[in-house]
C-alpha cells in the first residue's frame, strides 16, 4: 500500500520532469520506490538591532581609497574542485586495484591515507556509518549504479566493477534491477538537491561498513573487515 496520493506524490517531485514522475510513480505503487525525507530547515528570527547612540559629526577627512574587496568563492567553483577531489579518488584507487604491483608497501600506504583525506574533505558534513545501516542497490543496464544508505540518506556514486571487486558477495543489501537509467538520475538529482550525493563510491570500512562475505560477519560482527 502507498501512504501518498497521486497528487500528493507528483507535489513531493516538484522540479521533476513528467515522464520520471509516472515512472517513480508506478514504482511507488509496487512498493519499491522511497521518497527519502528531508530533514526541516530552522529559521531563527533575527535578534532585534539596537539603536546606535549618537555621535557626534566627525570634522572632514581626505578621502582614503577603499582597499579592493576580495571575491568570495562561488559555489560552482567548490562544486568543481569536489568534483575534481572525486575523480582523482576514484581515479587512484582504480589503479591501485588493477596494478598492485606498481605500489611498493609504502607507497600503498600513502595511498590509503591521501584516499582518507579526499574522502573526509569530499562527505557532506554530519553523515555516519554503521554496520547495522541498511543500503539499496540501483544497477541499470550500464555499469553506472547507484548506492543509497537509506538509514542516513546519503547517495554514493559507483560502478558494477567496483561493487564487484569490493561486495560482491555482501548481504543485506536491497539490490533493485532497472531497466534503463531514468531512475537512477532521478535519485542522484534528487539527493543532490538535498547535499546528500556523493558523485564517488564509499571508502569501504569507513562510510559503507557493509559485511562482504560470511567470514566477516563471524569475526568482525559485520563491520566491513581488514579496513
Amino acid at each position: 500500500m502507498t501512504d501518498l496520493s497521486y497528487n500528493q506524490f507528483r507535489a513531493a517531485l516538484k522540479g521533476t520532469p513528467q515522464k520520471e514522475i509516472s515512472s517513480a510513480w508506478k514504482l511507488y505503487k509496487e512498493g519499491s520506490y522511497h521518497l527519502p525525507t528531508e530533514e526541516p530547515t530552522v529559521v531563527e528570527a533575527p535578534a532585534p538591532k539596537k539603536a546606535a547612540p549618537k555621535k557626534a559629526a566627525p570634522k572632514k577627512a581626505a578621502p582614503k581609497k577603499a582597499a579592493p574587496k576580495k571575491a568570495a568563492p562561488k559555489k560552482a567553483e567548490k562544486e568543481k574542485d569536489k568534483l575534481s577531489l572525486c575523480n582523482l579518488f576514484i581515479s587512484a584507487t582504480e589503479e591501485l586495484a588493477k596494478k598492485p604491483w606498481k605500489f611498493s608497501e609504502t607507497e600503498k600506504k600513502e595511498v590509503a591515507i591521501r584516499l582518507k583525506q579526499i574522502a573526509e574533505s569530499t562527505l557532506p558534513a554530519g553523515y555516519t556509518c554503521t554496520p547495522t545501516d541498511s543500503w539499496k542497490l540501483w544497477l541499470g543496464p550500464t555499469s553506472e549504479c547507484l548506492l543509497i544508505n537509506t538509514t542516513n540518506q546519503m547517495a554514493f556514486k559507483i560502478t558494477r566493477t567496483w561493487w564487484q571487486r569490493e561486495y560482491n558477495n555482501t548481504i543485506y543489501v536491497d539490490r533493485e534491477l532497472l531497466k534503463d537509467n531514468k531512475l537512477i538520475e532521478l535519485e542522484k538529482m534528487r539527493y543532490a538537491r538535498m547535499g546528500k550525493y556523493v558523485p564517488r563510491h564509499p571508502l569501504p570500512g569507513l562510510e559503507c561498513k557493509l559485511p562482504q562475505g560470511v567470514k566477516d560477519i563471524v569475526v568482525n560482527g559485520g563491520q566491513a573487515g581488514g579496513r
